[in-house]
Parts: structure tokens; sequence; C-alpha cells
């Protein structure tokens, strides 16, 4: 999950695996959206386990600000593949040993700095601050989840009925990554790139008003009066 090594990599002409791991969270997000981000993540997991520390929403309207790094990392990687000529080997396990990148004293510091930065930002921005402003695997997802959306490809979705919904606000009050689901709620279908899927609405709703469902996006034909029938209910 380094983006340093994509960048070493391509400056020695060697395919790390790395690049197999976020090309794989691009094709997946077709399918599962951020999922990756709401149950897998290591990150992820130790924010949700500072939200009790600082339980402060995070401000939504500052999310394009991890893109700042990421477009020019992507821009910066594509000029060292072409100006070196290309690869000439993949290595899945490149600087690593035995697939394990720490090592040695070096990397344990670069390990537990990782984390502490994880922790501060937190603790200091609000619930799930990384993922909102400072991670650099969420736009492969995000910019795939995009992609998903335009050729209207069904995927693994939080599907809702407005009708059940009693305003109580609980939802959006437990949702780690600080969405308004109160009001993405209505058009039938939680739209928004931030949603990682992690189901705590789903479980903090007790009049069932949310559920997973697989389908396409309904963004292009919002309707407060939705039909049902054809929604796929897991």
């Amino acid at each position: 999950m380094s983006p340093d090594l994509l960048l070493f990599g391509a400056s020695e002409r060697i395919m790390p695996g790395d690049v197999l791991f976020f090309g794989l969270l691009f094709v997946l997000s077709f399918l599962t959206g951020r999922l990756f981000c709401g149950w897998v993540c290591p990150a992820g997991a130790l924010q949700d386990f500072c939200i009790d520390i600082n339980k402060k929403p995070a401000r939504n309207k500052w999310n394009w600000i991890k893109m700042i790094p990421f477009i020019p990392w992507m821009i910066f990687y594509v000029f060292f593949v072409i100006h070196t000529g290309g690869f000439k080997q993949y290595d899945f396990f490149y600087k690593r040993a035995f697939g394990i990148s720490i090592t040695g004293t070096n990397e344990w510091w670069m390990y537990l700095d990782t984390v502490l930065l994880v922790f501060l930002k937190t603790v200091l921005t609000g619930k799930r601050g990384i993922c909102h402003y400072l991670c650099w695997i969420s736009p492969f997802m995000i910019i795939g989840g995009k992609v998903r959306d335009l050729l209207r490809i069904p995927s693994l979705r939080l599907v809702t009925q407005p009708d059940l919904c009693n305003d109580c606000g609980l939802c959006t009050r437990k949702c780690p990554m600080s969405l308004p689901i109160e009001e993405l709620l209505v058009n039938g279908q939680i739209y928004h790139s931030e949603c990682t899927l992690c189901a705590t609405c789903i479980d903090t709703c007790v009049k069932g008003a949310i559920k997973f469902g697989f389908r396409n996006s309904l963004r292009k034909h919002r309707s407060v009066n939705l039909s049902y029938n054809n929604i796929l209910w897991c």
C-alpha cells in the first residue's frame, strides 16, 4: 500500500506488487464501491477506535483536498514509466523481505510515524479525518465509482425506503464518514463518494429503512416517490 514504492519501482523499470493492489481496488470499486475502506482498511479501523476520543463530524466539503497529492503522484508515476522506457520486470515483493516491509529500524520508524499520523489527524479533525483529507488509496475507488455510474454498472449499494424513515437522525449521528444520511436516503439510494458501505446506518436504523442491495445508480433520475418492486433487498 506504499505510494513511494510505485515511484521507486518506476525509476528502476520495476513494477512492484503495489501496482496490482491499487489496480485491484480500482476494478473492485465497479462492483463493491469503497467496501474496502469500511471493512478491510487498517487505517480506517484505527480511526474508528478514535471516535470515542473525538466524535466531531468531519467537514465533507473539504473531501477534494486528498486529490491534491494524488493527481501529481499519478502524473509523476506515468512520467517515470514513460521516461525510463517502461517496465523490464515485475517484482511482487519489491523492496520487501518475504513480503514484509518492516525489516529494519528505519522501516519501523516509518510505520510508527504513519500510525501516529493517522491517530493525531483523526483526534484533531474528527471522525475518519484521514479518509476525508489525506488518504492516497480512496481516490482509486472514488474514480472507479464515477466510471461505474457513468457506465450504469450494477454494484453493491445502500438502497432505502424513505417512507419508513421517522427522521430520528440516529443514522446521521452514527455515520463514521459524517454523511447526512437522512438527506441522502430520500432518493432511494445512499449516493455519496465518501460512503464506505460500512453498514453502520443499517445497524442503527430501527425502522429498517436502509439495506444492502445490488443495483445501478439512481442519481440521474432522482425522485422521492420511488417504486421499490425492482430493488433487490438483502
